[in-house]
């Protein structure tokens, strides 16, 4: 791939990027909604123009939720189109007011290249900004750093929870870049958080470090926090997704340490008999890296498993992965442990480094089954669903099941974060997920994207045809 170059000049210009957001204070309307501004209805909320409540002009962005479900949210976005000469700092700025609120506010703005891909993300959680609920007007905003490669931003707020939300006076503009030079401190994680990038991440041949570390100089003047270089982080992983890296991350301090005690994810595994000889196993998204949370999340699929068979004469088994999002692989293939049997299940691989996925005596990395189940039939068929929500370690848990004679692929193409990421400890607390090696199936196949399933399965309204299909190739 063709490495990145990027060139920086001591004047910055960015003619009338004020104008660009259209209808920034929410004041035309047609049939209700504000013109220019995308809205996708949501039957716990209603949005709408408010003529009551305004910051400034004569109306606002009003978005009212009806119920304490979090996990339904509402909300509303513009595209931006951006004609930029040289890389720069840009602010994104909005007016939000709320009363008698429980839930989430936020602002997000995804970052965009020529093609569409999303090459940098935030929001105001993950800038550290968070939106304060039950308060009169108060401006919040998200920082990015722009180049030339970027040629639009997709930006908009959203709520989930009850009560009203107020949004009013977008606004976009260009910060002026300091002549101060940065504190010693911000200047030591901007450094420790690119030599991170530059020894472990498998995209760091494909970028140019000379001109990272030129416009990095530029980027920190003035800088005296850990919280004022966030820009300088998201520069250097919007070159990550320039690159092809589409699965590094951060996490903030708040996540990280819930994920050293927790699960961030409240989805549970799930089980079933279908048509009295299929077992069925859901697998979700396991977001902890506690091994005592791990094994108990493991024991709980393995549990499902033994008493499917053996309270059952099954024929064959159904594993579900359409919903798991990632987290942590290995809680997930130890509890499938009994499914996927004993030995080197694939490996991590870069360049010339090999490093094999051994499950054995019932333990898998860290995880381990102390009083494991063995299964009536080893050798019956098993069907492994996946889709566009199997990600990350989900696509890591079907790789582990690639090239058992009995098993099967079904459904839909996989998310393609088939990179494996280590994770970092920051010195604030928060925690980065770097892309560090790709994943290989024990055949010696390399994935550097997708997965495609051997049966691909269409859908059908008001049926699931994904199990319909997995249970024909079982039982015939």
């Amino acid at each position: 791939m063709k490495k990145l170059t990027y060139t920086i000049v001591a004047a910055f210009l960015f003619c009338s990027v004020e104008a660009q957001i259209q209808n920034a204070g929410f004041e035309n309307m047609t049939d209700g909604l504000p013109n220019h501004w995308n809205i996708k209805k949501t039957d716990s909320y209603e949005g709408k123009i408010d003529y009551t409540q305004y910051f400034g002009g004569k109306a606002s962005m009003q978005i009212a939720g009806k119920s304490d479900n979090y996990k339904d949210f509402q909300s509303f976005s513009q595209k931006v189109p951006l004609n930029i000469e040289q890389l720069q700092k840009i602010e994104i700025s909005a007016y939000i007011k709320s009363k008698n609120t429980k839930g989430k506010i936020l602002l997000w703005t995804q970052v965009k290249d020529e093609s569409g891909k999303m090459i940098d993300f935030g929001n105001s959680d993950s800038q550290q900004k968070v939106i304060a609920v039950n308060k009169d007007w108060t401006r919040y905003s998200l920082i990015f750093t722009v180049d030339k490669n970027v040629k639009s931003l997709l930006l908009g707020g959203v709520f989930s929870g009850s009560g009203t939300v107020w949004f009013d006076h977008f606004e976009l503009k260009t910060i002026s870049l300091s002549d101060e030079e940065p504190s010693k401190v911000s200047s030591k994680y901007i450094r420790d958080f690119k030599n991170i990038v530059k020894k472990n991440s498998i995209f760091s041949d494909q970028l140019d470090w000379k001109n990272i570390d030129s416009n990095l100089e530029h980027l920190s003047k003035g800088m005296k926090t850990i919280d004022d270089t966030d820009p300088a982080l998201g520069y250097i992983i919007q070159n990550l997704r320039q690159a092809g890296d589409n699965h590094s991350f951060i996490s903030g301090k708040e996540r990280s340490e819930k994920q050293k005690k927790s699960n961030t994810n409240e989805a549970k595994p799930d089980s079933r008999l279908i048509d009295q000889h299929i077992g069925y196993i859901s697998v979700p998204g396991f977001g902890s890296l506690n091994t005592e949370v791990g094994n108990d999340f493991a024991l709980q699929i393995h549990n499902m498993i033994k008493k499917l068979d053996s309270e059952n004469t099954i024929k064959g088994w159904i594993v579900d992965l359409r919903g798991n999002t990632g987290g942590n692989m290995y809680p997930m293939i130890s509890g499938l442990g009994s499914l996927i049997g004993e030995g080197t299940l694939g490996y991590f691989v870069y360049k010339d480094k090999k490093s094999p996925w051994v499950y054995k005596n019932r333990k898998f990395g860290d995880n381990k089954i102390t009083e494991p189940y063995d299964l009536k039939s080893g050798q019956s068929k098993i069907a492994v669903l996946i889709g566009p929500s199997t990600a990350s370690s989900g696509e890591a848990t079907t790789i582990a099941f690639i090239g058992k004679s009995n098993v099967k692929l079904f459904g839909k193409p996989s998310a393609g974060y088939t990179s494996a990421n280590s994770v970092y400890p920051l010195s604030d607390g928060k925690s980065f997920a770097l892309a560090s090696s790709y994943e290989m199936d024990r055949n010696g196949k390399v994935y550097y994207g997708k997965i495609d399933p051997d049966v691909p399965v269409e859908s059908k309204e008001g049926q699931d045809m994904d199990i319909e299909t997995a249970k024909n190739w079982i039982l015939n």
